[in-house]
């Protein structure tokens, strides 16, 4: 067996996530007018939660978009048994795939500028240890998202997975 994932299995595992770029979760639609009142790590906050539960049932809540169907991720049932536990899926390959997301600042929509300059963040918790990792199985998907007008009515966002912005790599090597 293995130490670590090799190229090949980080590639395969790109091409099967690579429909999740461009996915707009137009389940969560925000007011233009009300994202005046929030900050991005308020924003942060619910998006994380909801695209964590969300992405391995998209297709399911996005039906038009078949492609979603061979993304392969399911919820894993977590080593550590609690709400946080690592990783956070599971795919049909047999990987399991630790999620982080990065907020990227919107274009052309007001929101609350936070008292302190942002620093980008997509941080690994405790949860992620050397004792938790399997390198030969764990990689780890960054998604960026940003807030957009929702596809149908500028006055509306949504977090959505611009182009360009998914990159699969392995934990440990």
């Amino acid at each position: 067996m293995p130490d670590k994932l090799t190229e090949e299995e980080i590639k395969e595992l790109q091409d099967s996530l690579f429909p999740l770029i461009g996915v707009q979760f137009d389940i969560l639609r925000l007011p233009r007018q009300a994202l005046i009142e929030f900050e991005p790590s308020q924003v942060g906050t619910i998006v994380g939660a909801l695209m964590d539960a969300c992405i391995p049932q998209l297709p399911e809540i996005i039906k038009d978009n078949k492609a979603l169907e061979k993304v392969g991720l399911s919820k894993h049932e977590g080593i550590l048994g609690d709400r946080e536990g690592y990783p956070d899926y599971h795919h049909s390959s047999g990987k399991r795939i630790e999620l982080k997301l990065l907020y990227v600042d919107p274009v052309g929509i007001e929101m609350k500028k936070p008292p302190t300059p942002r620093e980008p963040s997509a941080r690994l918790t405790q949860k992620v240890t050397v004792r938790n990792v399997d390198p030969a199985l764990d990689a780890l998907l960054v998604i960026a998202y940003q807030l957009q007008a929702h596809k149908e009515d500028e006055n509306i966002i949504s977090p959505t997975i611009p182009q360009r912005s998914q990159k699969l790599t392995h934990l440990c090597s």
